[in-house]
């Protein structure tokens, strides 16, 4: 079952930062809303939409897409959306659906 999106709001509502792919600077986690996380890095500010974290939790729990943390970036943006698939996989990761 996904993550009840209240708690993850709860996660990163103060922010977070979070270790990234080998090679790769941590992310941040500047916060969470009902609609979005909110991400920065050193170049460039973004957010991740709420319904497909939730797909991609959902797809998880139930076998359908991969929980190796490399291979997961290709899935999301081939069946969830073509939105920061590294950023999405990284939250997901530190939600404990990956590996």
């Amino acid at each position: 079952m996904a993550t009840d999106w209240a708690d993850v709001v709860e996660r990163y509502r103060d922010g977070a930062e979070l270790p990234s792919m080998p090679g790769a600077r941590t992310l941040k986690v500047t916060g969470a809303d009902d609609g979005y996380v909110y991400v920065s890095h050193r170049l460039w500010k973004d957010k991740i939409t709420r319904a497909h974290l939730e797909k991609a939790m959902t797809l998880l729990d139930e076998g359908r897409m991969t929980r190796n943390y490399g291979d997961v970036i290709d899935h999301y943006r081939t069946y969830i959306a073509d939105e920061r698939p590294t950023t999405a996989a990284t939250i997901l990761k530190d939600l404990g659906y990956l590996d």
